[in-house]
């Protein structure tokens, strides 16, 4: 959820490809290992290709260019799917606020890490 590791994208899309790449919502972009970053991007590319593909998410007054409603919303793994089961896990859908933003994660799917911590 940090705009200043990636800025510019809206709640929608980032909790759906935080989603895909299990990442939790409150973990510090300065924890991801490249992995994780690859990992990452790659949902977002794949979040963002199908949201076109779908002319976008018209859960409220949305239209695309051509003044359409889009359909991706209804793919939508965790986005406004608060106390719905996961469709991986089953486990309900939760809603927190990050950064003034309401997120939605799945806290099975998308566990925070531990922290070690150094020996004394």
């Amino acid at each position: 959820m940090n705009q200043g590791f990636l800025a510019g994208m809206g709640n929608i899309y980032v909790d759906e490809a935080l989603f895909r790449s299990k990442i939790h919502p409150l973990r510090s972009s300065t924890t991801l290992k490249p992995k994780d970053v690859a990992l990452l991007h790659q949902s977002i590319v794949d979040v963002l290709e199908e949201s076109i593909a779908n002319r976008g998410s018209s859960i409220d007054d949305y239209r695309d260019p051509a003044g359409q409603k889009g359909y991706h919303h209804v793919y939508l793994r965790v986005y406004g799917r608060t106390g719905e089961p996961c469709l991986v896990c089953g486990t309900p859908i939760v809603k927190i606020v990050v950064g003034g933003r309401g997120t939605h994660f799945c806290p099975r799917c998308q566990r925070l890490p531990r922290v070690r911590r150094a020996a004394a």
